[in-house]
């Protein structure tokens, strides 16, 4: 066991690491984002990548349903508090996230019904399968990594979220009501990602636990990166994908000898 340690990161070092695939895929910087501060979309064309941010957000209550279950089953009673803050302040209260995304899309006209028949966009179908998966099949922990640098890089003064509800009602001219999704995000991401990545500094000190929390945060940030991908192909009827802020994908892949020919 003392070899696993030994070869484990620096709790800070691993953390630093982990902010270096963050900040590849900059939540900020991805069209849908900053396109909306830019004031590039329309008014329809933001109705309708609303719609598909609806279609992810009312799986909210599964995928953090698997976390709680899973936190109890493991009975990991560290991490049991972190999951269930997140947990009520997601879905508990008299509004949800769900309830404040459908205020948006009532403004618009559309009841709940035809928002639930809405058709996802590609990006948004690997968002919500990789996103539920990711809950379902692995740890606590992984569950809460995997969400963890997404939160943190989506709220606070300047987050991702911040500059949208000014966009959105000033510009746009969708009322405050409609538009309370990116204030509460705002408010609440910061304080949830700033959790996560702390529950990650305590609980993920040897180099096993390190390589599976290091899985989870690269699942996330793609995830969520697929989801604002589908908010772009629902505006632009375009099956396009956002590639990040560095020209290439880095992976630690072994070198195998290639087959032979003939």
């Amino acid at each position: 066991m003392a070899g696993v340690a030994a070869r484990a990161k620096d709790p800070d070092a691993f953390i630093d690491e982990l902010w270096g695939y963050a900040r590849v895929l900059h939540m900020k910087e991805h069209p849908w984002f900053k396109g909306v501060r830019e004031h590039r979309w329309t008014h329809e064309q933001i109705v309708r990548a609303e719609m598909q941010h609806y279609l992810r957000v009312r799986m909210n209550p599964v995928f953090f349903g698997y976390i709680v279950t899973n936190v109890v089953n493991e009975r990991n009673y560290e991490l049991m508090p972190i999951v269930m803050e997140n947990f009520m302040e997601e879905l508990g209260g008299e509004r949800t996230h769900v309830d404040v995304m459908l205020q948006f899309l009532e403004e618009a006209g559309l009841t709940r019904d035809e928002a639930d028949r809405a058709e996802a966009a590609p990006g948004t179908l690997a968002a919500i399968e990789m996103i539920v998966g990711c809950c379902q099949r692995r740890s606590a922990l992984e569950g809460i990594a995997m969400l963890s640098f997404v939160e943190a890089m989506h709220g606070g003064p300047d987050g991702a979220a911040a500059g949208m509800f000014e966009a959105m009602t000033k510009h746009y001219g969708f009322s405050a009501r409609a538009a309370a999704t990116y204030e509460l995000h705002a408010e609440q991401d910061t304080g949830h990602g700033d959790r996560q990545i702390e529950a990650i500094r305590r609980f993920a000190r040897d180099e096993a636990t390190q390589e599976k929390v290091r899985a989870a945060v690269k699942l996330g940030l793609e995830a969520f990166n697929f989801e604002w991908d589908g908010h772009v192909q629902a505006m632009t009827t375009e099956r396009t994908y956002w590639r990040g802020l560095a020209p290439r994908i880095e992976l630690a892949t072994p070198h195998f000898p290639l087959p032979r020919s003939g």
